[in-house]
């Protein structure tokens, strides 16, 4: 992941970018050093979420048993109990199998930062998607303003680019819609799961008990945990708007959180 931001980015910049704008002018400095800081705070927040434990369950935890809110079992109605760790399951937590343990508020496990997104590290996966959105946003916009004035420049003055532009241009052209796409419909699965305070994993169980609710096998279904749209993004990315997107610790031990 990191070698193909850094690749989209700097050869677009090195081999499109710099020789469209020029690259020692107050004129392209002004323009690409938002690109370089989005670029940064994209890798600053998966290295994060590669190397931030997601949350553990503490050895042998039982004393939140007693709070008001539990989750049990569906079969036996008792508190649920992973047997694999030996030990009993907060709310939200499930056992993940490539990682052998517990995580708290797991969301999945991603093969790209080979670690599990969970309640600890979730806030930085969330604002990874969001400049990885950015940044190929703005560098789509770069790219494709290089195109158009290329088009002019061949239609009207004969004026053709160099090969080694033209690969960069077109390879990175079809790399910054690729992303945009694929993270976009990511990020915007995400914006979902946060306002509405649930995780992908709680996301497959509702599924599931849709369409169960349809057979009129069960009831109304509500998510426990929804406060409202302003409280549920505060609960992911912290209490004041200005911070949401700068990298920060989640607060609370992610072994109980309110209900409605």
């Amino acid at each position: 992941v990191t070698i193909t931001i850094l690749f989209i980015t700097y050869s677009s910049q090195i081999f499109v970018i710099w020789p469209f704008l020029g690259a020692a002018n107050m004129h392209s400095i002004a323009i690409l050093v938002p690109l370089n800081f989005f670029v940064l705070m994209a890798l600053i927040n998966y290295f994060l979420t590669c190397k931030t434990d997601p949350g553990s369950v503490p050895n042998r935890w039982v004393s939140s048993l007693q709070q008001a809110f539990i989750e049990v079992k569906k079969s036996t109605h008792t508190p649920r109990f992973c047997k694999t760790c030996n030990n009993y399951k907060p709310p939200r937590t499930h056992h993940c199998s490539t990682c052998n343990r517990c995580v708290l508020k797991m969301d999945h496990h991603c093969p790209w930062v080979n670690n599990c997104v969970g309640f600890a590290n979730y806030c930085h996966f969330f604002r990874f998607l969001i400049y990885v959105d950015i940044s190929s946003i703005y560098l789509f916009i770069l790219l494709s303003c290089r195109l158009a004035q290329l088009v002019r420049d061949m239609r009207h003055y004969d004026i053709r680019p160099t090969a080694l532009e033209s690969a960069f241009l077109s390879i990175n052209l079809v790399l910054a819609v690729t992303v945009m796409i694929a993270v976009g419909i990511l990020t915007s699965y995400h914006i979902y799961c946060i306002t509405t305070n649930t995780t992908t994993i709680e996301g497959w169980e509702k599924g599931r008990s849709l369409t169960i609710k349809g057979m009129g096998k069960i009831q109304n279904i509500k998510c426990p945990y929804d406060q409202g749209i302003y409280k549920n993004i505060q609960a992911v990315l912290g209490r004041w708007p200005i911070f949401w997107l700068v990298p920060g610790q989640m607060s609370g031990t992610g072994l109980d959180f309110p209900i409605t």
